[in-house]
Order: C-alpha cells, then sequence, then structure tokens
C-alpha cells in the first residue's frame, strides 16, 4: 500500500470517526493528523498489511489515542481538584498549623503526602520512589487526606 493510497483512501472515514469521538471537528482532525503521524512512523509493518488490515490499523490507532488523551485530561482534571481543593485547605489554617497537622501523620503517609503536595511530586514519581505502585501511593494520599480532614474539623 502506498502513502497517498492510505492517506487518500481512509481520510474522510477516519475524520468521520474521529468527529463522532469528540464531538468536535478540530479535536477530530488533531487526533486524524496524529492517526497518520503514528501510521508513517511505522510505515515498514504497513507494508505487509492488506487494505482492510490497514484500515483496522487505523481505526484501532485512532481509538487508542483518543482514550489516551481523555485519561490525561481526566488525570489533570483530578489534579487541578486535588490542587484547588488543598489551596482552599491552605487558605484556612497557618502555614504553622498545616505542618503540625501533617506532622502528626503516620511517617510514611507524612512523606508521601508533603511530596506530592508541597513538592509536586505525582503518584507515578512517588511509587518509583516508595516502591508501590501509583494506586497504593493514590490510597495513602486519600487516607492521609481523610484524616487531615477529621483533625481540622474536630
Amino acid at each position: 500500500m502506498e502513502m497517498e493510497e492510505l492517506y487518500g483512501g481512509f481520510y474522510k472515514e477516519i475524520l468521520a470517526y474521529c468527529t463522532a469521538m469528540t464531538k468536535s471537528r478540530t479535536a477530530a482532525e488533531d487526533l486524524v493528523q496524529e492517526t497518520y503521524v503514528r501510521a508513517f512512523t511505522h510505515w515498514d509493518d504497513f507494508q505487509n498489511l492488506s487494505r482492510c488490515q490497514s484500515r483496522a490499523w487505523l481505526y484501532k490507532t485512532a481509538r487508542n489515542l483518543f482514550i489516551d488523551q481523555a485519561r490525561r485530561q481526566s488525570r489533570e482534571t483530578q489534579a487541578d481538584e486535588e490542587q484547588l481543593a488543598l489551596s482552599a485547605f491552605e487558605e484556612d489554617l497557618s502555614q504553622t498549623a498545616v505542618l503540625q497537622l501533617v506532622g502528626r501523620l503516620p511517617e510514611t503517609e507524612r512523606a508521601i503526602f508533603s511530596m506530592r503536595y508541597f513538592e509536586g511530586y505525582n503518584s507515578r514519581e512517588l511509587g518509583e520512589i516508595f516502591n508501590l505502585s501509583p494506586a497504593t501511593i493514590r490510597s495513602r494520599l486519600a487516607s492521609a487526606k481523610r484524616r487531615l480532614r477529621e483533625w481540622i474539623e474536630k
């Protein structure tokens, strides 16, 4: 299959597919562009694919890129919400009071909490540092936030 055939033969239908997923023509065009960039960087793989297989590869890649983008946006939104909540928390209490409360946390939770919210590490980086999965890090952060909330409300 030639590059022109891959682009010309499937562009419109991949664009329609991406538009249906994203609900935005502009976002769909970006997604299609990224899909074709991936296709061109894996051009050697296309040499052995039939027209039908090439079409399926484009659809699958577009879907996977859309899912990756949605996950990334979800994480960014969640991080923004956590930062907003932490900002409100810090505004209500003086820095000394915050440090005193955080100091009451168990040692590992205190270290994870401080590194996440005061030093800016993310859960993947903390997982590598503490040799824990990112899910375990998020669980420990939730536990620490729960304790802090309880102490604040008393």
